[in-house]
């Protein structure tokens, strides 16, 4: 493989990092959004547009990842980047492969905050969730009072018509 191989993957795992990087703070700006219960939804809309433009470009380095594998001769998997990684001098090798390593582990980082940020979007649906349930079934009672004086509740429709 030729240095100028080398240089492109480089190149393509750099970008790949660096959009990884943007990815991670605004998966992090929604989880402090997320926390501290934001007053308008547009906020979280915003990060919401803003991440999934840069999860769209963080699937776009992984297909011209795969494309300069298979430019390579090589299958677009990680037996094909083993490959790609042994053909070249150690040096460059030992370069690319920590590179690759920092892009896997800022990947996870991504995958688990997400994961925590989903764990935490459900959570506040359900208890939105009971939240109306509970408004849902007090506004279908209405209390009427017993000749005897007692207090009850009633389940009728609220309109004129009944009253």
């Amino acid at each position: 493989m030729s240095k100028n191989s080398a240089q492109t993957f480089k190149d393509l795992l750099l970008v790949a990092i660096s959009n990884l990087k943007q990815l991670l703070q605004v998966v992090e700006q929604e989880h402090q959004l997320l926390q501290s219960a934001p007053e308008t939804a547009e906020e979280l809309e915003t990060l919401t547009e803003h991440k999934t433009a840069l999860l769209q470009q963080v699937e776009q380095d992984v297909d011209q990842r795969k494309a300069f594998l298979e430019q390579q001769g090589l299958k677009a998997d990680m037996e094909g980047l083993e490959s790609f990684l042994a053909s070249l001098p150690e040096a460059n090798a030992r370069a690319l492969r920590q590179g690759w390593n920092q892009l896997v582990s800022l990947l996870e980082k991504v995958h688990q905050k997400n994961n925590v940020n989903g764990r935490l979007i459900n959570r506040a649906m359900q208890h939105f969730d009971m939240l109306l349930s509970a408004m849902q079934a007090t506004q279908t009672k209405i209390r009427v009072y017993h000749p005897s004086g007692g207090a009850g509740d009633l389940n009728i429709p609220r309109n004129l018509g009944k009253a």
